[in-house]
């Protein structure tokens, strides 16, 4: 039931956050798509890259998620950004997963925390400094809410990694301009509240372009996920809004 909220509202408690979650949409929808307007283009993420690539899975016990429980591989389209599409300074790292096949689904990630309570909480990062990842809200499941995470894979050591820490360094000759993603990702997975299980790796082939796909979490998540309402509530009048605007493939007006 792809794309379906299914969990009821019927306690006066589910109606309250309803009744929120319905106020905070469309105060979301109305800064999105102004910013959106003003720059004619994304109103976040507005400059990034493209590439393919493929993800891996070791399957755990039946949960219902295709994604987890197919070993794969499972094609991507991948898209790398920062939150405001500066060029310069610290900035939240983005990164989208268009999935396709049997699991096909949109699943966006941001730059947080891995910790209990950081796992939930957005951090910035300096331009070519990249980290772990997650989907920050729970997807919903049959088994239960699950987050997932993507960290950066360590550099091999023929080519001068150090380990988990290392991270990508611009590109001799391209300039430190140049956005060079991580070409690999580890896969974690995790309920809220509890430890991180590593169950896959997504190896990715960047280009040199960006691209003008949307993607869209609420109303096509991964096969065997689905939006909690509350979330459905806070961001689909958003992205509804911020896509009256097209996708653009530029810098948006107010760069440089």
């Amino acid at each position: 039931m792809t794309g379906e909220h299914r969990e009821s509202v019927s306690t006066s408690a589910n109606l309250a956050a309803e009744t929120l979650g319905r106020a905070g949409g469309a105060l979301f929808a109305a800064a999105f798509g102004l910013t959106a307007r003003l720059r004619g283009t994304r109103a976040l993420h507005p400059v990034g890259v493209c590439g393919a690539g493929t993800l891996s899975v070791t399957p755990g016990p039946r949960s219902g998620v295709a994604l987890l429980d197919d070993p794969g591989p499972h094609p991507c389209l991948v898209r790398w950004s920062r939150a405001t599409g500066r060029r310069q300074g610290r900035d939240l790292e983005g990164l989208a997963v268009r999935i396709d096949g049997p699991a096909a689904g949109d699943v966006l990630l941001a730059s947080t925390g891995t910790g209990t309570v950081g796992r939930h909480v957005l951090a910035v990062r300096d331009r070519h400094d990249h980290g772990p990842v997650t989907t920050l809200l729970p997807l919903s499941t049959r088994r239960g809410p699950l987050l997932l995470r993507l960290d950066p894979a360590p550099a091999p050591s023929w080519a001068g990694g150090e380990g988990p820490s290392a991270t990508p360094q611009p590109t001799p000759g391209k300039g430190a301009d140049v956005d060079d993603p991580p070409t690999a990702y580890r896969l974690f997975v995790a309920a809220p509240g509890q430890p991180w299980h590593e169950r896959g790796r997504l190896e990715i082939r960047w280009t040199d372009r960006d691209c003008t796909r949307r993607h869209d979490p609420v109303g096509h998540p991964p096969a065997g996920t689905w939006t909690h309402p509350l979330w459905a509530r806070l961001r689909d009048p958003a992205y509804a809004a911020s896509q009256q605007v097209a996708a653009e493939t530029i810098e948006p007006k107010e760069q440089s």
